[in-house]
């Protein structure tokens, strides 16, 4: 981590600039060797934080590969919090590809994927939460998911986190100070304050944890399949879900034969949407083998959108749907534009397996908005509030604020039943432990190289 490392820090492929960027203590001898100002002044006597123009050079004989700029700063005031600097160019494939083999010629490195960042976070300029939601940032392919990623880089997980733990650390101290001095007895009311803090930190751990499936939810994505029997609508309702015609809709059963799948927004939550054919038996040979398809995705489903049609009575196949099943579930009754021929019986059957029931309209739009207030009351979409509450969306969160969780309840318990201080002090401990973890104190190796492995190589 001590080497000068250069990079390209924007897409591969053909562009109006491409940036490539350097960081390490031999940052400014790189661009000495690589970048002639134009003008009387040397690129050190421009100063930091200036955009300066001139040539890109071959440090091999001067030949001059391009014209662009440079853009310098100084340790500990950049990104990585070293000496660093942005070299910006032509996006031509071969230009781009030139200059960055003039910044390794002059004696830099090739960066390690997400290594500017895992310097960054090395070097106390971002927490892990921080360093990782810049990862989400840059995958961010829905509103939500740039708005979750924009307040963690922000600061607003790690800011929580911090709190929580600086509040556990005067917890211990007041316990230490306790078994260092037991002549000094805490007494009733400094109990009550211990209990006080510690039953505030553990609610606010549980407050950040129950942000976990709208986090999840937002960052990965929900597999939703969107099931029904011929001719329900399923097709109609993708495309009204994906605000697109992405599937073929005829009045001709069986007309979709394959998965379809997309990744879109909805109801504040990422769907990975799936259509799928409609279940019934058929000698078509095609149609089962969609059929097979259907009822995988079905089983592997994390939300499940079952399609009926109104405008007729329940069939075999539609009852093939209402059975039990881990996923969360939507019955979606269509064709409300039209006369309703479901029995009191259906609709009882219907009401009595699934966790909502929205009647819907494909052909003219009506509860569409509905459907997606259900996904996201599914997925707590209205109590968590993106871009200003703290949310987690990692597993690694989750498991280390579930131990932390555990730790401060038996230490409460220890507290209430008069154990020992330093019995409830190694709880306190461990619980602030694993909140630091959460945040990058104490974390891994192993868990830091996993995070930063994902990033890519300008990152």
């Amino acid at each position: 981590m001590t080497n000068t490392i250069a990079a390209v820090s924007t897409p591969r492929g053909k562009g109006g600039i491409a940036v490539i960027r350097i960081s390490g203590e031999g940052t400014d001898r790189v661009l000495d060797r690589i970048f002639v100002p134009f003008g009387k002044k040397s690129l050190s006597e421009r100063g930091e934080r200036v955009a300066v123009y001139g040539k890109i050079i071959s440090p091999a004989d001067g030949a001059v590969l391009d014209c662009g700029i440079a853009t310098r700063y100084k340790s500990p005031a950049s990104y990585t919090g070293e000496d660093m600097a942005e070299l910006s160019c032509h996006g031509g494939v071969f230009v781009t590809r030139a200059v960055l083999a003039a910044a390794l010629e002059a004696g830099a490195r090739l960066a390690e994927a997400g290594e500017f960042t895992r310097r960054a976070f090395l070097n106390g300029k971002l927490t892990l939460t921080e360093a990782e939601a810049v990862g989400e940032l840059l995958d961010a392919d829905t509103e939500e998911r740039l708005r979750l990623a924009a307040s963690a880089v922000g600061g607003r997980l790690s800011d929580e986190i911090s709190d929580m733990t600086d509040r556990l650390t005067k917890v211990m101290s007041a316990l230490y100070a306790a078994i260092d001095y037991p002549e000094e007895d805490v007494g009733d009311e400094g109990e009550r304050e211990i209990g006080s803090v510690m039953r505030e930190v553990k609610a606010r751990a549980e407050r950040l944890l129950s942000t976990y499936r709208r986090g999840k939810a937002v960052t990965d994505g929900v597999k939703c399949v969107i099931c029904g029997r011929p001719n329900a609508g399923k097709s109609s309702l993708y495309n009204a879900i994906c605000g697109e015609n992405e599937a073929i809709v005829t009045d001709v059963a069986g007309t979709t034969r394959d998965v379809l799948k997309t990744r879109v927004s909805f109801g504040g939550v990422t769907l990975e949407l799936c259509d799928t054919a409609g279940l019934r038996d058929t000698s078509d040979t095609v149609e089962s083998i969609g059929v097979e398809r259907a009822e995988r995705e079905i089983g592997s489903a994390e939300l499940l959108i079952c399609v009926f049609d109104s405008s007729s009575p329940l069939t075999d196949g539609d009852r093939r749907l209402i059975s039990d099943s881990a996923a969360a579930r939507i019955a979606v009754v269509n064709k409300s534009d039209l006369d309703c021929r479901l029995t009191s019986e259906d609709e009882s059957l219907i009401g009595e397996k699934f966790d909502k029931i929205i009647r819907v309209s494909c052909e003219t739009g009506d509860g569409i908005d509905e459907l997606a207030a259900a996904v996201g009351e599914l997925y707590d979409s209205g109590k968590v509030e993106l871009g200003e509450d703290a949310v987690i969306w990692s597993v690694r969160h989750e498991a280390s604020l579930r131990r932390a969780v555990g730790l401060l309840e038996a230490a409460i318990v220890a507290l209430d039943a008069g154990e020992p201080i330093d019995a409830i002090c190694t709880l306190c401990e461990g619980a602030a432990a694993e909140l630091g973890e959460t945040d990058g104190r104490g974390v891994s190796e192993e868990i830091v190289s996993g995070i930063f492995s994902r990033f890519c190589v300008g990152k």
